[in-house]
């Protein structure tokens, strides 16, 4: 896939007026083929001008013209090729009063050149039907759960404007432009409501619904089955799901451990529904291992595989099929006690930048080199199985070491330094403390936080006791307070804390501590997301019962959503689950019995309001006792701020996966791909982060709908509604247009609604026939979209765009 994404380009165009205008033979949508130069190349030009003398010469009236139309005082020969006040020569569209010469035939905006976008409104729709065959991983087919993609026609686009919608006009030095348009969402409480969810009523081994592991979101699958993975595709969510029986994975009694037979699967994030699911990676093997996947290119393919571990202890490949591509010479050494699965994840990167990534879990490391997946390096499992590795370059020699909690291991396996009195499955994260382009590693070990220098592992933070009791999870680094410099947040068995490193004191401060619910493993992970874009980041944080989300300068509760999970090392994630370009939460959930002792979910005093923090009682789901599966959370208003469509490993800190709409990789900067030479994420300006997703730039971009309409000059009267997305971000599918009768009286005569979403520039025409007697070509017609105030489809820069003109027919006469 190219490196330029059409959700990154500034793509829209200024308020154009009717898309076709009188009696065309061809419908809405459809194109003429465009003229071609001397070299067979189509012409993609905007024409700007007063339109085309087509032999009819100068005109007063329709009169004047032998049966065509009289436009701006010359004759246009067909009601079709009117354009506001010109008429469009052979092979034209109007296209929002513009004619347009349809460029190159397109899909999307990476097959057109840099100044052009990809219309959709200039490109025939596919028939409906059938999107493709039904399958699944374990069936042998494919299923094409999006319809065929609706071809289009690259177009040139004006420039963005230096100033925002309102501060500036569109003249900037002599050249039209298209104001920025952004949309600031304002800081309160969050308002998340379920947007799906998956788990009772699974379609594959409905059993296996349980999940206590992170998952992973990236685009791996080609939904709509057009032969590409690109933005046309919603992101996949991938995890592993089980079936606990009410309680921990290794405490089932089973022969076989549930921590070890799990499913693998794959659903779409736009609707979350099942895509294909693996029972299992061999006709020899249990099932996979609960331990959290990580995603990536680990083929040299340009497409996304799947790193996951069987029952037995197996590192697999997996491609976006479903389909077992390599398997491990060896098992990851001590992965066959039952508790195995139980906790940890693996993580990816190039250790020594050769193109073929490798896998780490723990201290154990796996090299893809030569298409297949040999054991590299590593030592024993710890005897709590949860190891929670990350790779990265710490010492700056330009290749990743190996972090487990004690110590970084070089690429060839050889130690560069440890820490004396940590334990090899502490928790490490990496950040710069002080900001002197030098990282620091955070390891959360038995309850304590250590920080020691990245070169050398000297500790610059002697180990303070973290408020709480248990061990600590993985910690979480990002600015909490705004104040440019980076926290720690670490989640204990009976507290969240945020931690502060002090270099005055030359001690570890506790910013804010607050009460949450982990009886049992106490080593829970957490995320981290700036949901308001105001540089304060919240901690997105699930435990046996709650989901939480804390304000980052202060612990108060922003929101509490419900869940039951015994807990390992998982984490609930923030990534655009759906591609829409907002961010989403994913929550996971188990059914660990809520009413136990073990968890004590529905039982006080979780089962009682607390007026002093906020916390409501916890409550069961309707017609259950427990919670299961993965539940996609959104903003209601939709509001939250954009960023990526990744969450790729555990350990994962922007870097360590490219994304072709931002500068975390250097070129070749393919969407998915695992860096060669990973930027060290705090030498860049945005970043300085762990396990907090963001976006380079354009956090605010929003759509911008406004509608054109045209009146055919037909009998019935058929209404053309031109809704186009003039923004900087997507615009959703579901967008409804009211179609009115001004002569009427302002009488609505119905809705139309958009099908599918618009990418910045896109238009969707949707055609309307007016009713037997509401209506006749000779009435003057509006269009409008319609937007629900309290609960509003999307957010945009601009509303006093949100209506056409009112428009007649225009009629040879």
């Amino acid at each position: 896939m190219r490196a330029r994404h059409i959700v990154g380009l500034v793509t829209s165009l200024i308020s154009f007026g009717p898309l076709a205008c009188g009696g065309s033979d061809e419908g809405p949508g459809e194109v003429a083929p465009a003229d071609s130069g001397a070299d067979g190349t189509l012409d993609g030009e905007l024409d700007g001008g007063p339109g085309f003398d087509t032999g009819g010469g100068g005109c007063a009236t329709a009169d004047d013209c032998d049966g065509g139309v009289c436009v701006g005082g010359t004759c246009c020969p067909t009601a079709d090729r009117v354009c506001g006040e010109a008429c469009c020569g052979d092979g034209q569209k109007c296209l929002f009063g513009k004619c347009v010469s349809p460029g190159a035939p397109c899909f999307t905006g990476n097959e057109c050149k840099a100044d052009e976008y990809c219309e959709t409104a200039l490109g025939t729709k596919p028939a409906a039907g059938d999107a493709g065959p039904d399958g699944g991983a374990d069936g042998g087919g494919l299923t094409c759960p999006e319809p065929p993609p609706v071809p289009g026609r690259c177009v040139k686009r004006p420039p963005v404007c230096a100033d925002p919608v309102g501060d500036a006009g569109v003249d900037t030095g002599g050249s039209e432009c298209v104001p920025k348009c952004e949309y600031k969402p304002t800081v309160g409480a969050l308002d998340a409501v379920p947007e799906w969810s998956w788990g009772r009523g699974a379609k594959d081994y409905p059993a296996f619904m349980d999940v206590w592991s992170t998952p992973t979101v990236g685009r791996v699958y080609d939904t709509n089955c057009d032969g590409k993975i690109d933005v046309l595709d919603p992101p996949n969510v991938v995890f592993v799901s089980g079936d606990a029986k009410g309680t921990c994975c290794h405490c089932t009694g089973d022969a076989v451990s549930a921590c070890h037979n799990g499913v693998l699967r794959m659903l779409n994030g736009r609707t979350g529904k099942e895509i294909w699911a693996l029972r299992k990676a061999s006709s020899t093997s249990v099932g996979f291992s609960g331990l959290s996947v990580a995603i990536g290119d680990l083929t040299g393919d340009g497409r996304m595989d799947i790193a996951a571990v069987t029952g037995e202890g197996f590192v697999v490949v997996i491609d976006s099929t479903g389909k077992v591509v390599m398997t491990s010479d060896k098992p990851i050494p001590g992965s066959g006690p039952d508790v195995f699965g139980w906790g940890g994840g693996l993580a990816l990167g190039d250790m020594d930048g050769d193109g073929a990534p490798e896998i780490a879990y723990g201290s154990t490391v796996f090299t893809t080199k030569g298409g297949t997946l040999k054991l590299l390096f590593g030592g024993a499992a710890s005897n709590d199985h949860r190891e929670v590795s990350a790779l990265v370059d710490v010492d700056g020699d330009g290749k990743l070491e190996l972090l487990t909690g004690s110590t970084a291991f070089k690429a060839d396996g050889t130690q560069l330094w440890k820490v004396a009195g940590v334990s090899a499955a502490a928790f490490p994260a990496v950040g710069d403390f002080d900001k002197d382009g030098q990282p620091e590693v955070a390891i959360v070990d038995a309850g304590n936080l250590t920080i020691v220098d990245g070169k050398t592992g000297t500790v610059r933070f002697a180990a303070a006791k973290i408020p709480g009791t248990g061990a600590g999870g993985p910690p979480t680094i990002a600015d909490f307070d705004g104040d440019k410099y980076p926290e720690i947040g670490v989640a204990m068995q009976n507290f969240y804390s945020v931690l502060k490193p002090n270099y005055a004191t030359k001690k570890i401060d506790v910013m804010w501590s607050m009460e949450n619910h982990d009886l049992s493993s106490s080593q829970t992970g957490s995320s981290v997301f700036d949901f308001e874009g105001d540089g304060r980041a919240e901690v997105i944080y699930n435990d046996e019962c709650f989901l939480w989300v804390f304000d980052g300068p202060t612990g108060k509760l922003r929101f509490v959503g419900f869940t039951t999970s015994f807990t390992g090392t998982e984490a609930s994630v923030v990534a655009d689950v759906d591609g829409d370009g907002r961010a989403e939460i994913l929550m996971i959930a188990n059914r660990a019995d809520p009413s136990s002792t073990g968890w004590k979910c529905n039982i006080a005093p979780w089962n009682t309001a607390d007026a002093k923090t906020g916390r409501p009682a916890w409550k069961p789901p309707a017609g259950a006792n427990a919670y299961a599966g993965i539940t996609s959370f959104g903003s209601a208003s939709n509001s939250w701020v954009g960023t990526r469509t990744l969450w790729n490993e555990h350990s994962y800190h922007v870097s360590n996966v490219c994304d072709d709409r931002d500068s975390a990789c250097d070129a070749p900067n393919v969407y998915g791909s695992i860096p060669k030479s990973e930027k060290k994420n705090w030498t860049v300006p945005w970043l300085n982060n762990f396990r907090q997703n963001v976006q380079d730039k354009g956090i605010f971009d929003a759509p911008d709908a406004t509608v054109a309409l045209s009146v055919r000059c037909s009998t019935p009267t058929v209404l053309d509604a031109s809704l186009r997305n003039a923004g900087l971000a997507s615009l959703p599918a579901g967008v409804e247009v009211g179609l009115y009768n001004v002569t009427a009286g302002d009488k609505l005569l119905g809705k139309v609604t958009t099908t599918g979403l618009l990418f910045p520039g896109q238009t969707e025409v949707l055609s309307f026939t007016v009713p037997d007697g509401a209506g006749t070509k000779s009435d003057t017609y509006r269009a409008k979209i319609e937007i629900d105030p309290k609960k509003p489809l999307f957010r945009e820069c601009r509303a006093d765009n949100n209506s056409s003109g009112d428009v007649k027919a225009t009629c040879p006469k």
